[in-house]
C-alpha cells in the first residue's frame, strides 16, 4: 500500500517567481501518480513517513533546463508549513 505525500504547486507564468495567490498544497494518496504541466512551479514531494517508495519520472535534462529555486523567506519574509 502506498503512503500519502505532500506537494505545493503554482501554475506556470512569465516570471520565475510563483504567484502566491495561485499557490495550492495537496495531500496526494500514495496509490496514484500526478503529472505536472511544463513550467509548473512545485515544492516537494514532502514525506511524513520514515520510509516511502516514490517514483519521479522526468526528462534527462529537466534539472538543467527547467529548474528555478525561489526563496520565499528572502523575497517575501514568508515560511510555510504543510499541516
Amino acid at each position: 500500500e502506498g503512503k500519502d505525500w505532500l506537494m505545493a504547486v503554482a501554475p506556470p507564468n512569465s516570471s520565475e517567481q510563483p504567484n502566491l495567490e495561485e499557490m495550492k498544497a495537496f495531500r496526494i494518496p500514495g496509490n496514484c501518480f500526478i503529472k505536472l504541466e511544463m513550467g509548473t512551479w512545485h515544492a516537494g514531494p514532502y514525506f511524513e513517513h520514515e520510509f516511502v517508495d516514490f517514483y519521479n519520472l522526468e526528462l534527462s535534462d529537466t534539472n538543467v533546463v527547467d529548474h528555478f529555486t525561489h526563496d520565499f523567506l528572502e523575497s517575501s519574509q514568508l515560511e510555510f508549513e504543510m499541516i
